[in-house]
């Protein structure tokens, strides 16, 4: 019984941590789509397309690289990919 609370507990406390991961991943998220819809707004200035294929695979690179796991790297690869076509359907 008594491995069955701690069980319960330990749940609970990861479950707690987890909401708080969550919270800031939801604000890092936005300030990642301000920062997104920033250089949008700058590219047509800049003589840039809004689409830039080369960028894209700069970042899921990037992220590959900075993944220490638990998560694969294609799993990380897929969900920027989600970000990053969130961003270009932002309105803003």
């Amino acid at each position: 019984m008594h491995d069955y609370k701690e069980a319960q507990n330990s749940i609970e406390d990861l479950r707690t941590q987890i909401d708080a991961i969550d919270e800031e991943l939801v604000y890092l998220l936005n300030r990642r789509a301000e920062k997104s819809l920033g250089i949008r707004a700058l590219k047509p200035k800049a003589k840039m397309g809004l689409y830039d294929p080369k960028r894209e695979e700069e970042i899921f690179d990037r992220v590959s690289e900075l993944n220490p796991g638990p998560l694969y790297s294609d799993d990380i690869r897929a969900i920027f990919a989600t970000i990053l076509k969130v961003s270009k359907e932002m309105r803003g």
